[in-house]
């Protein structure tokens, strides 16, 4: 049976004991907004179903979703980074200070509210440690949602009741921070190291170590430490990813063995897999897959995740060395060939074979004018997390899952922290892990296209680049480029990419497709025979200018109109809060 855990209340949920797992549903149970508030927390079922909509309201999820709340923190980041093309305040150096709105205190008010009320409750001791578990993890990764934004925000730890007081000040970011850690650590020390088939995508303990290795990544970097004066930040973020890593891989997290297709491995299959967010069809779906792929192979979306040229050159060849590098056996009338792997596992080019719809040897051709509607703004697509197999009617209502944190982060985030401590060793040896499941060839010495004796400003930029090539469009490029105040690197610059058009066959598609049919034509060879790729910009109207302040975001008015002890982020309008305290 596949994926009986949802999050949605209207959909069918088994109700979860720490014991045992029952197979009753939600939908054998009345209304849970006409059900006393009290008797919630009499009966483990409702309580675990009341936790179940938290998890909906909470955790992240496909950039496009059809059928559940906007998801937290989700993958829609790539045209906020030079990952993909597309317009925004941000890139543009045009935010207000309405422009960012993340603030989820009804969500923590309601897991406040069962951290206050299980304790209390007639439930075994087990439940009440799940539960509770679960919720603090909940609350500590909405906090950090809003604190890696915004830096401190107002904690609020208990349900604020309407005659109270609700006006509650920010507190200091280290406070914020603090607090994090503490709800992850307590977390982590009441949750399961793993959940049965039925119910993965609850938090394990090892997800709660992971997501507090990340926070101190975070913490150490240059947003919340300018100048890297901080005592001991990078070390405790060593230590956090390293636990978090070894007790990962003690209870059976391995990378899988294929880099393409592990997004299609469900439930505890996927060993990889560290955090995640659960989708079914019929169900609660997504349309990530309509929004990415050609319009003829889609539905009612498309234009989204497309690469922009910088992303394509990003990636190495197969023996490890970058395309500019003296014997890297780059041919640029044939870029595709011999790449990392994780190229064409990556991004679909003209001419590339991309079997969608399940249609055997379908080319997908990118140039002006072909027979596939809905062309490409950057000539490529985005192929990674696309299911080939379904038909256009299907790639609105997607049941792949999202995964927020794979094995292969954490050993990037112990990486990067080992790094900057010093330990440049252990850098080597998770960058030369994850480029041999990527395909890429050892070379001499095992090297895998990695040079010896890098420093520590080197090894540095060679895990953003790993990092960039291994999580693509999901989410994670732009987070580094904030954490380590990278957007300026970026700013007078305009995003790539190609106008790719037909010169072969005086431009007669139909022609072309004969002969490439029949098999006169080979792009291997003579591809500049019939195509010409013109560099474009996609920024059109406007270069990159991301502003200093834009680091930490504004307070949007609607609350600082409610609460009148917020104070302002400095760097703002009227802005006296210092959110590097």
């Amino acid at each position: 049976m596949k994926k009986r855990f949802y999050y949605i209340l209207l959909l069918l949920v088994p109700a979860m004991t720490a014991t045992q797992l029952s197979c009753t549903k939600v939908l054998d149970k009345p209304d849970l907004g006409a059900i006393p508030e009290g008797e919630v927390w009499t009966d483990v079922n409702l309580a675990t179903a009341f936790l179940n909509r938290l998890y909906v309201d909470a955790m992240p999820g496909w950039a496009r979703n059809t059928t559940s709340p906007a998801p937290v923190n989700a993958s829609n980041a790539s045209s906020e980074s030079d990952e993909s093309g597309g317009s925004g305040d941000m890139m543009y150096g045009q935010l207000t200070i309405n422009s960012v709105n993340i603030w989820h205190y009804t969500t923590i008010r309601n897991l406040n509210l069962l951290l206050q009320r299980v304790p209390s409750a007639p439930f075994t001791q087990a439940d009440k440690n799940s539960l509770t578990g679960q919720a603090l993890f909940l609350r500590a990764w909405l906090y950090w949602q809003m604190v890696s934004v915004y830096g401190g925000v107002p904690l609020v730890l208990v349900p604020q009741e309407l005659g109270s007081d609700l006006n509650t000040p920010r507190s200091k970011t280290s406070e914020c921070i603090a607090r994090i850690i503490k709800d992850l650590d307590d977390a982590a020390a009441l949750l399961p190291n793993s959940w049965n088939n039925d119910n993965v995508g609850r938090i394990t303990k090892g997800a709660a170590m992971a997501v507090k290795g990340r926070v101190l990544l975070h913490y150490a970097s240059e947003q919340f430490d300018p100048t890297q004066s901080a005592t001991g930040r990078w070390a405790n973020a060593m230590t956090a990813n390293k636990a978090a890593l070894d007790t990962l891989v003690k209870y059976g997290k391995a990378l899988m063995p294929d880099f393409a297709n592990l997004w299609f491995v469900e439930g505890n299959s996927n060993t990889e897999a560290v955090m995640i967010t659960r989708y079914n069809n019929p169900g609660r779906t997504h349309s990530r897959d309509a929004a990415v792929r050609p319009l003829d192979e889609a539905q009612n979306f498309t234009g989204g995740d497309q690469p922009t040229l910088a992303m394509v050159e990003a990636f190495p060849m197969k023996n490890g060395l970058a395309i500019t590098a003296p014997g890297s056996g780059y041919n640029a009338n044939a870029y595709w060939l011999n790449r990392d792997p994780r190229f064409g596992a990556t991004i679909a080019w003209n001419g590339a074979l991309w079997q969608l719809s399940g249609k055997g040897g379908r080319i997908q051709w990118c140039f002006i004018g072909s027979q596939q509607t809905g062309g490409t703004g950057t000539g490529f697509y985005c192929r990674k997390g696309i299911n080939e197999a379904y038909k256009p009617n299907e790639t609105e209502i997607s049941g792949t899952d999202w995964i927020e944190i794979r094995l292969a982060e954490v050993m990037m985030n112990y990486a990067e922290a080992a790094n900057e401590t010093g330990n440049t060793a252990a850098a080597y040896e998770v960058i030369r892990a994850l480029r041999k499941r990527a395909g890429i060839e050892p070379g001499a010495g095992d090297t895998y296209g990695l040079a010896a004796g890098l420093s520590k400003t080197g090894m540095r930029a060679a895990i953003l680049l790993e990092r960039r090539l291994e999580f693509a469009f999901e989410g994670k490029r732009a987070q580094d480029l904030r954490r380590r105040k990278l957007y300026g690197d970026l700013n007078g610059t305009r995003r790539k990419g190609y106008r790719i058009s037909l010169t072969g066959f005086g431009g007669d598609k139909n022609a072309f497709y004969a002969a490439y049919a029949a098999g006169s034509v080979n792009l291997n060879t003579n591809y500049s025979t019939y195509f010409t790729d013109a560099v474009i910009d996609l920024d059109l109207t406007n270069t990159i200018n991301f502003r200093d302040n834009y680091y930490f975001a504004a307070i949007p008015m609607t609350h600082l109109e409610k609460n009148p002890k917020l104070q302002q982020t400095l760097g703002w309008d009227g802005g006296t809060f210092d959110p590097l305290q």
